[in-house]
């Protein structure tokens, strides 16, 4: 049976060091897959990793917006669906 995934587009602010680490990701599972990986497949691996966690657990991980004013900083949010 085949199924049909839809894969959305969406533009990212992100910290160079996460970069860094998907990019690593990114490389081991290109070697663990023998074949090119794209960087979003390393996100949704570890985003489903992540998000295995209880909401509750990832709050706990959250900075204040004085110790991270960079989201703060990039203005209002507009979500389209």
């Amino acid at each position: 049976m085949t199924t049909t995934t839809n894969l959305v587009r969406l533009n990212l602010h992100l910290r160079p060091e996460h970069l860094d680490r998907l990019t690593t990701l990114a490389c081991a599972l290109s070697r663990r897959k023998c074949r090119d990986t794209r960087l979003a497949e390393a996100m949704e691996l570890a985003l489903t990793a992540g998000l295995s966690w209880a909401d509750d657990d990832l709050l706990d991980l959250t900075k204040t917006d004085r110790e991270e004013p960079q989201w703060v900083a990039l203005g209002p949010i507009v979500r389209k669906r």
